[in-house]
């Protein structure tokens, strides 16, 4: 059974942060709010891709098995084994959104009130 250290890489979401944070640099008006809105959102699609890519594989076994019942994916996973990752990514980037909107409605929170105290 293989693991795909991938599908949530810290280091790799970090790698996606500074790429944003660097686009925004570039671009003008925004601000720090829509900065971190930008680079929660590019960690949501990047899992959004692994799981298209898992739903790919599922489908392309799915194929395969009807010529073959016993045919796996390319790295020996059945088709238990993919759904099970497959719902397992899909919690996971609800986690991630339900995270990203809580980030982004403090953060607006804390300026409103911020601005209200001035």
């Amino acid at each position: 059974m293989s693991v795909d250290m991938n599908t949530f890489s810290y280091v790799n979401n970090s790698e996606i942060d500074r790429a944003a944070e660097a686009n925004l640099s570039r671009a003008k008006g925004g601000g720090w709010m829509l900065a971190i809105a930008l680079a929660l959102g590019k960690i949501a699609d990047s899992m959004g891709e692994n799981m298209l890519d898992l739903a790919k594989q599922i489908d392309t076994l799915q194929r395969a098995q009807v010529d073959n019942p016993k045919a796996t994916a390319d790295d020996g996973s059945g088709l238990s084994e993919l759904n099970a990752r497959l719902t397992t990514l899909g919690q996971q980037l609800g986690q991630m959104l339900q995270a990203m909107s809580t980030i982004i409605k403090t953060l607006g929170e804390g300026n409103k009130d911020l601005a209200r105290k001035q």
